[in-house]
């Protein structure tokens, strides 16, 4: 198996968070959700799973972002959503994925481009 170690998939919070971790882990991929910092182990050979905001400060060389297309959420302050995707964003030192299928304003912005 090649190694996970660099790879993370970032979520705006933590209910879609845990369930891309659940179906990871369906699919038999190694995950570790981290649920706070005493639970991230930058070592270990599985996909790191944790919010957006949970990332800021660490470094990934593949960050995949799922659910871009849907931010921000309804309700949600535009500029504080814009302000946590550009932490998660700026994670990635060498590949960056974004999903961008979905019915927000940023999904709609990035795909004009």
């Amino acid at each position: 198996m090649t190694s996970l170690r660099g790879k993370a998939v970032l979520r705006a919070n933590t209910k879609t968070r845990d369930l891309c971790a659940r179906t990871l882990a369906q699919r038999k991929l190694p995950v570790g959700n981290r649920l706070g910092s005493g639970d991230f182990d930058p070592t270990s050979n599985k996909i790191k799973v944790m919010t957006m905001k949970v990332s800021k400060g660490l470094e990934f060389p593949v960050v995949a972002l799922p659910g871009v297309g849907h931010m921000p959420a309804a309700g949600e302050d535009e500029k504080e959503a814009a302000r946590v995707f550009y932490v998660a964003a700026t994670r990635a030192t060498q590949q960056l994925v974004m999903g961008l299928g979905g019915n927000g304003e940023f999904g709609e912005r990035l795909n004009k481009r």
